[in-house]
């Protein structure tokens, strides 16, 4: 499609830019949700420093761990030659895992409890998600399985290894719709909730489950495979697993302690 955006003679990659615009645009709408529900804005933009940083490292990380071998990547660092660990890539799964060890460690400098914020920031990450994927989709990575439908687009000179010249299915721009729904999802839920949780369990589940049906329509093979699933379909799992099983506890918990309360 489009990978780079000329401008002024200068080629910004669509990739970073688009990564660019998704981490402003929900810095902001977080910022304002923040104020909004009576928290202090300052310690989210702390906590969102660490969140950037901490994404980039986990993003980065996550790729050199599904797309070379621990042979590989012990070489790369022996020799000294950096470029192929640093440049290679953004997995989402590891940039989220990342972000959240990001929040967790803002959340300390800040001296603030991140508990608050979920509600406010979880909504906000599908949106950034949406973006960041039309980055994907103008760069020619993540990309789908060759069709012969009308949706099909032809890459001509891809930045992103998708195959030149093939009727690929646009997976990023259906997964950038599903990341929108999504989004519309936990910002309505998120307004009619008091939970401080709920939309963190909520997400979980619905982009786990989007993510792992998506997953069978990718046909880059630089993602990393064990027992016929992907990487990203086991984290899935892992993701959807680890949600009800915090949500049940939740319950439990909550219901345990209303029952005190009744018999006092």
């Amino acid at each position: 499609m489009y990978p780079y955006l000329s401008v002024f003679g200068l080629n910004i990659p669509m990739y970073g830019l688009m990564m660019a615009v998704a981490f402003l645009l929900c810095s902001v709408l977080a910022f304002f949700r923040t104020r909004k529900r009576g928290r202090i804005g300052e310690n989210l933009i702390i906590i969102a420093a660490m969140v950037l940083l901490f994404a980039l490292i986990g993003g980065i990380l996550f790729f050199d761990l599904v797309t070379y071998s621990p042979e590989q990547i012990g070489q790369y660092i022996r020799t000294g030659r950096w470029d192929p660990l640093l440049r290679g890539g953004i997995v989402f799964y590891g940039a989220l895992i990342g972000g959240a060890i990001g929040a967790f460690i803002g959340s300390l400098i800040a001296k603030d409890d991140l508990r608050e914020y979920l509600d406010i920031v979880v909504p906000v990450i599908p949106l950034g998600h949406a973006i960041g994927r039309i980055g994907c989709f103008c760069a020619g990575c993540c990309y789908g399985h060759p069709t012969d439908s009308p949706l099909g687009v032809i890459y001509t000179h891809p930045a992103g290894g998708a195959p030149a010249g093939i009727s690929l299915l646009p997976l990023q721009l259906i997964e950038s719709g599903v990341n929108l729904v999504i989004f519309g999802i936990l910002m309505l839920v998120s307004s009619r909730t008091v939970s401080r949780y709920l939309t963190t369990i909520l997400y979980c589940i619905l982009y786990g489950t989007a993510r792992f049906i998506l997953e069978f329509f990718r046909y880059d093979s630089i993602r990393g495979m064990a027992w016929g699933l992907s990487t990203s379909q086991w984290v899935s799992l892992g993701l959807i697993a680890g949600a009800l099983l915090a949500g049940l506890l939740y319950h439990f918990y909550k219901k345990s302690g209303r029952s005190i309360k009744a018999n006092e």
